[in-house]
């Protein structure tokens, strides 16, 4: 895609994101930014194993009771629209970006994914759509803040709800089943693959790969770098404080790395293309794609669905050899 049309397309939503949204808002990091193993300490490899959630059906598909327990009710149970394949031959189970008002911006992926015979399960983040609270003025204002112990919590949440639509679909289907996150969910997504080894697939999709960079140096994050300075913090202290649940400094990766697909696009205005290839290198990915395209525009991307299908694919050949006498 055009480099000029995809940066605008970036700076634009960036401007409506910070006039209508962000600059109205102020969080304080309350109770600082400790990252100690306190209640609210964001334990991601302790993922459940037992029984799955209680699921209730609705119109567009279902929702669950999250595992992890929040004080605001409406955060409690996690949307899911499924979109079927009519000859199904996997599933996808797909996480949103941040500050998200609208789905829609996804058809034209899911169209494609579906015509690929994939099923698509689009879940929701935390303190997004029917899981905002009254209280807060947008989707994700309590998601992602200066509020660290809140900000921490919600990933925490995150990441336990993402591997608990997993095992939901997969006790639904016998066909292989990958997680896909786009930007913050493309976050969740890799944080997931550095907990679980038992997961088919990963795919993420312009990710969020240092959650401390993205607040210092990323334009959508200038009122939120303001509120931590205003707090008194520096960039040193917000990078050991965030370094606890963000993919760059992940200590270890359970899943084997054959079964995780980076996509990035070149012009992306929102995280840092530079930061995804070493990424791509720290953590010895084999599956990455680099697309003439930003940030948003990136899900228009014609190839974009046939090439994670490709990957599902490949993902599905592994399970198949691995499961042969």
């Amino acid at each position: 895609m055009d480099e000029a049309s995809s940066r605008f397309v970036d700076q634009i939503a960036l401007e409506k994101l910070l006039g209508e949204k962000l600059r109205k808002v102020h969080h304080y990091p309350e109770g600082g930014l400790d990252s100690g193993n306190d209640g609210d300490s964001a334990d991601f490899p302790a993922l459940s194993t037992g029984s799955i959630p209680k699921i209730f059906t609705t119109q567009s598909g279902f929702r669950f009771e999250s595992p992890i327990p929040c004080s605001h009710a409406e955060n409690a149970l996690c949307d899911v629209t499924v979109h079927r394949a009519q000859h199904s031959r996997g599933s996808v189970v797909f996480l949103h970006g941040l500050y998200e008002d609208s789905r829609a911006i996804y058809d034209f992926l899911f169209r494609g994914l579906v015509a690929n015979g994939l099923d698509v399960y689009f879940s929701t983040l935390p303190f997004h759509y029917s899981r905002r609270p009254a209280s807060s003025l947008f989707n994700g204002e309590f998601f992602w803040s200066a509020n660290y112990k809140r900000t921490r919590a919600a990933f925490k949440q995150a990441v336990h709800d993402l591997h608990a639509l997993y095992r939901i679909v997969c006790a639904q289907q016998k066909h292989p089943v990958a997680v896909c996150g786009f930007s913050m969910g493309g976050c969740v997504a890799l944080l997931l693959a550095a907990a679980c080894n038992d997961i088919d697939g990963v795919v993420a999709i312009n990710p969020a790969i240092s959650l401390s960079g993205i607040v210092w140096d990323s334009p959508l994050c200038s009122t939120i770098k303001a509120d931590f300075l205003a707090a008194g913090y520096n960039i040193s202290q917000v990078q050991r404080a965030f370094a606890a649940f963000e993919p760059v400094s992940a200590r270890s990766i359970a899943l084997a790395r054959e079964r995780i697909q980076l996509v990035y696009g070149i012009y992306d205005q929102v995280t840092s293309p530079d930061l995804d290839k070493e990424f791509a290198r720290t953590w010895a990915l084999r599956n990455v794609i680099a697309y003439n395209a930003g940030h948003l525009n990136i899900l228009r991307v014609p190839r974009l669905a046939g090439d994670i299908a490709h990957f599902f694919q490949s993902i599905a050949n592994l399970k198949l050899s691995n499961s042969a006498p």
